[in-house]
């Protein structure tokens, strides 16, 4: 009798185990993993703006604390924000120092995605590095121009902010939790969640995050509109031994992806199809593989294919552009028009002449790492390894890509036509007006130096030498050709 009661005593004691286990799993998964609705989206411009691309379990950061850190560190915005720029830079105030592109209305710039999983949690996507935002006076508003290069974020300065304010004593629930209460509306439980668990974590996971990129320490700063490209997978997903090679290359146009479709993809070539890229793209920013990733991969091959960028919103002159078409053909179009005859082929170094450093960061040893990884995820994309050169690509969106070349290191399309000697040694990159004129964004004069990043061409990886094709020209050559490069 005394031993069935023991085994009953037990067997209750051991279904109360389970159910209690059962409580906190459900517990737990009820309050950080359960995935909220799907969003509605207006159409496929706001899809690609703020939909999610899967990364919040890996990536997320808590959309309250994300929201608060400048509150709370408001010294660092404009420690960081600053860095390199001229003196009023830190004036656009909270994020928007960074040169985010933020729409009127918005609740996250675009490129952030606010996604439940379990709670809110704030990732990026590709629309981050990939709109640009413009105006054509500076008195104008700010206009966005989705697909375009981000030349205004500086990505680098705000993962700077973000690793600074995780040492930071104020990043604790002392000082942060009043900040959340202004602004978000928690229960006793979503209380204790973000005071006891997710600050402490959002500050580890920062900081983690830091010790990964460490390498930048010793490299040439990004500045606006560009990141180290190939470095971030080789030293982040193929955990490569560090070096000292500098990638620093301008964030692309993703307009008309679709015409490059059998040529070579990216600044060196590390791709031979869209589908590689985006791919290749979403893992690197910790979208995790899986059925959802290819479906999210698909949508935007799709989409890229096919968009297009806005057309010059000032006057051109028909005649000029007319003349300036028959010089295209004659002196571009191998390169540069769709079906040119190098279109889409890695031009070699020793033709090209430009800024070498690109190359060295990506080798054929870095390529088979990568797809050592990407196969045994089955991610889908296989990556090239060295091609020698940098790739001539089809133009779309012209004006709006500037500064040119790979590394952005030549800030107009005139000074792109002038020989290298006769180019901007130093300028200003960053500022969102455009030059109308010699197309681009305005690189010298007061204003430029007050928003804009300090660029010099002499630093490592940063040379505005070689594209000698079409220097040669006469000025009203010269004229003619930019007249009809405004309308590609």
């Amino acid at each position: 009798m005394r031993r069935r009661r023991l085994l009953n005593w037990l067997g209750g004691l051991g279904l109360a185990a389970v159910l209690l286990g059962l409580g906190v799993g459900g517990f737990v998964w009820w309050k950080f993993f359960e995935r909220g609705p799907e969003p509605v989206w207006a159409d496929d411009r706001a899809r690609f703006q703020h939909g999610s691309i899967g990364s919040e379990l890996l990536a997320g950061i808590p959309y309250p604390i994300f929201w608060v850190l400048p509150r709370v560190f408001p010294d660092l915005i404009e420690k960081h924000a600053t860095a390199g720029y001229g003196p009023d830079k830190a004036g656009h105030g909270g994020y928007g120092a960074f040169g985010l592109a933020w729409e009127p209305g918005g609740v996250l710039p675009v490129g952030l995605a606010l996604e439940r999983r379990g709670f809110d949690r704030v990732t990026m996507n590709c629309a981050l590095c990939h709109t640009t935002r413009y105006r054509l006076a500076a008195d104008e508003t700010a206009r966005f121009a989705v697909g375009g290069p981000s030349h205004t974020l500086d990505l680098q300065a705000l993962l700077r902010f973000l690793f600074e304010a995780s040492h930071d004593r104020r990043f604790t629930a002392a000082r942060m939790m009043p900040e959340i209460a202004l602004q978000f509306r928690l229960d006793w439980i979503d209380w204790a969640l973000y005071a006891a668990v997710l600050i402490p974590k959002t500050r580890t996971a920062l900081r983690f995050a830091e010790r990964e990129m460490g390498w930048m320490a010793a490299k040439p700063a990004w500045g606006p509109g560009r990141d180290d490209a190939f470095n971030l997978p080789k030293f982040l997903l193929t955990r490569a031994d560090w070096d000292d090679s500098v990638g620093n290359t301008d964030f692309p146009a993703l307009w008309r992806l679709g015409e490059r479709a059998g040529g070579l993809f990216h600044a060196a070539g590390e791709a031979d199809s869209l589908e590689a890229v985006v791919a290749t793209s979403a893992f690197g920013i910790a979208s995790p593989p899986g059925r959802d990733f290819r479906a999210r991969n698909r949508w935007l091959a799709a989409y890229t294919a096919s968009l297009e960028p806005p057309a010059f919103p000032l006057p051109i002159d028909a005649a000029l552009a007319g003349a300036g078409a028959g010089l295209f053909g004659e002196h571009c179009a191998t390169c540069h028009a769709v079906g040119g005859a190098r279109t889409g082929t890695a031009i070699p170094i020793d033709e090209v002449g430009t800024d070498g450093e690109r190359l060295l960061s990506w080798t054929d040893h870095d390529a088979r790492r990568m797809n050592r990884i990407t196969g045994v995820l089955r991610v889908g994309a296989e990556m090239n390894g060295a091609q020698g050169g940098y790739v001539a690509k089809p133009l779309a969106g012209l004006w709006l890509l500037g500064p040119y070349l790979h590394n952005g290191s030549v800030p107009t399309l005139r000074d792109l036509l002038a020989p290298p000697a006769e180019r901007s040694v130093v300028f200003f990159r960053g500022h969102d007006v455009i030059d109308g004129d010699d197309i681009g964004f305005v690189s010298s004069g007061p204003e430029a130096e007050r928003f804009g990043f300090r660029f010099d061409t002499r630093e490592k990886g940063n040379g505005n030498g070689g594209h000698t094709y079409g220097t040669h020209l006469t000025e009203p050559e010269k004229d003619a050709l930019i007249a009809y490069l405004k309308t590609l």
